[in-house]
């Protein structure tokens, strides 16, 4: 597998959210790259919702654990989440405001990656509290294919 340079892939993501006893799903498709770096896979694409593009990348490290990053650093918000099967991960929500701490709590965690061809599939269902308050339930599943 290619290291610095990347490998295009497909990527379809869907979301649910479940806040205040209303269900919200959402359903992307987007070109993106996978990358090898050490001993993690990262995988990588712009999410668009109207004109606005979302920097989005997903880190699978080797012991397991799975990083979901929302925007850059040079971004007014930048999200990072962490996941790891049946535990309570914290991280900070960077906004325009300030900082915010966030807690994930991983329900359920499934990562498959195929080398050859190339695909792989992310299952995460979690809770999420922001600044000490929960604000809902989240599951998402992601494919991507070379």
């Amino acid at each position: 597998m290619a290291s610095q340079s990347g490998i295009p892939v497909k990527v379809h993501l869907e979301t649910q959210i479940q806040q205040d006893g209303q269900l919200e799903k959402h359903v992307f498709d987007e070109d993106g790259q996978v990358v090898k770096m050490g001993e993690s896979l990262y995988l990588r694409y712009l999410e668009h919702v109207g004109e606005q593009a979302t920097a989005v990348r997903f880190k699978l490290a080797a012991d397991g654990q799975i990083q979901l990053t929302r925007g850059t650093e040079e971004d007014e918000t930048q999200l990072r989440l962490y996941f790891k099967q049946g535990e309570d991960l914290g991280s900070i929500y960077q906004t325009k405001y300030g900082n915010m701490p966030v807690l994930t709590t991983t329900t359920h965690l499934l990562s498959m990656v195929k080398e050859q061809p190339l695909s792989g599939e992310i299952t995460v269902h979690y809770q999420l509290a922001i600044n000490n308050q929960a604000v809902g339930d989240y599951k998402l599943r992601l494919i991507f294919t070379a």
